[in-house]
């Protein structure tokens, strides 16, 4: 699998994205997060905070996962579950690294350097693991937006 610098460097490459508009976040913005999941976070996904954790052109466009908006994220899913009566649903060492307009939950369990990604959409009754691995998350991400926008800045 890639990594997940490969990934940006090569949309930079193509074109598609220009390094600008990637943002990452320092090292105590890394911190933080790392305090807020209470872990180490996998490398695969600290990669992603050190180049675009604050910001990556339109990928990602409506969709909460940039710091330091993150931070809030599992209270966030812990009310909407709550809201659908499908509470404890998370496991307790879930990270939820984003979501999408209220409905859609993603999260992975701190268990590799690159792990799987779980994912709950509103209407359903469980989560399903979605992604084998958070690069494999943000492969399918960026191949979506790039259907919608040719040009990611």
């Amino acid at each position: 699998m890639k990594s997940v610098r490969d990934i940006f460097h090569e949309l930079v490459l193509r074109g598609v994205i220009s390094k600008s508009t990637l943002v990452g976040c320092s090292d105590m913005d890394i911190a933080s997060v790392e305090q807020y999941f209470s872990c180490k976070v996998p490398l695969a996904y600290r990669e992603f905070l050190m180049v675009a954790g604050r910001s990556a052109g339109k990928i990602f466009c409506g969709v909460d996962i940039f710091y330091p908006r993150l931070l809030g994220l599992r209270l966030e899913a812990e009310e909407l579950l709550d809201e659908l009566s499908l509470s404890g649903l998370l496991p307790t060492d879930a990270k939820v690294f984003s979501m999408h307009q209220g409905y859609e939950i993603n999260y992975f369990l701190p268990v590799s350097d690159d792990p799987p990604v779980f994912q709950f959409f509103e209407g359903r009754s469980l989560t399903a693991k979605a992604w084998d691995s958070f690069s494999g998350f943000l492969i399918a991400s960026i191949e979506s937006h790039l259907l919608q926008w040719p040009d990611l800045n």
